[in-house]
């Protein structure tokens, strides 16, 4: 089934593109007992290792055609690499993107900006990356420090920084886009980020890497994986959206929330819930 869900905030749509999943283990997550992180799998009547759905976003506004993020092609993993079937079932093709927006350069979210062949999937769009996730990817000297969570991601990182290197737009936060302000959430990455997109008196957060696991994560925000840099940090800017996101109220959408991928976060006591979107059958 065709992976894609529409979404109009304000005058803009917003299109949900399903590139696959991965499956990870529950050893490389800390910050929560074993027993209580695998309760909250079972809660949610899940009995197998987690499962990372791998989302990308398109989003029409203003007379643009801009994607967040591009999933992990299909030279990454079996499972991902339904982009560019998915984004024809939307009616999109890779040459309608004059923008790409990264949340930031690891392979599920970046390497399907790459054709098999290793040539630009986007060849006319402009990428667009907060400076701190190019800088990390391009020093060495920064990289070895964070060794072992940056190793598996050098040769995909390097490959993408130079096929692109002439498309490559460097932000540090703020406006990127009409519409859309670049949200620094370090941690993760040094330059991981989320996009705000307002429109028309509405508003949605895609949130890039902020959560993993929802079903683990959105209880227990201080649960982190050995993919974060700086853990401690990737935490801390986690609690940070949940609460910026539960106050205002504000539609979130993530790259690893299950399909739709759009939902709101509640305070629940000290902690927090997720409400997913129901699906709509109509626009």
């Amino acid at each position: 089934m065709p992976g894609v869900y529409r979404h109009p905030i304000g005058d803009a749509m917003v299109t949900v593109v399903n590139d696959g999943f991965l499956d990870i283990p529950f050893e490389i997550l800390r910050g929560a007992g074993q027993d209580d992180m695998r309760a909250c799998m079972q809660s949610a009547f899940w009995k197998k290792p987690p499962r990372l759905t791998v989302n990308a976003f398109v989003i029409e506004t203003a007379g643009r055609t801009i994607l967040v993020d591009a999933g992990g092609g299909s030279n990454t993993i079996y499972s991902m690499g339904l982009l560019p079937e998915n984004l024809a079932a939307a009616g999109f093709k890779p040459g309608d993107f004059d923008t790409v927006l990264l949340s930031h350069i690891h392979p599920d979210h970046s390497n399907g900006l790459l054709d098999p062949d290793g040539k630009a999937m986007f060849p006319r769009a402009e990428l667009v990356i907060h400076k701190d996730d190019v800088a990390f990817w391009s020093d060495p000297k920064l990289r070895d420090k964070t060794m072992p969570a940056a190793t598996p991601y050098l040769d995909s990182a390097q490959a993408l920084l130079t096929t692109y290197r002439d498309q490559i737009r460097i932000a540090e936060g703020g406006t990127v886009a009409p519409g859309i302000t670049q949200l620094p959430l370090p941690g993760h990455t040094p330059g991981h980020s989320g996009y705000r997109l307002d429109s028309a008196g509405e508003s949605l957060v895609i949130w890039g890497d902020t959560v993993h696991i929802p079903e683990i994560q959105i209880p227990y925000p201080g649960v982190t994986s050995e993919f974060d840099i700086d853990e401690a940090l990737a935490a801390e800017n986690r609690r940070k959206i949940f609460d910026l996101v539960a106050a205002e109220g504000v539609l979130v959408a993530g790259m690893h929330l299950h399909l739709p991928a759009f939902a709101h976060v509640v305070k629940k006591a000290a902690g927090f819930r997720l409400v997913p979107e129901s699906w709509a059958v109509a626009i």
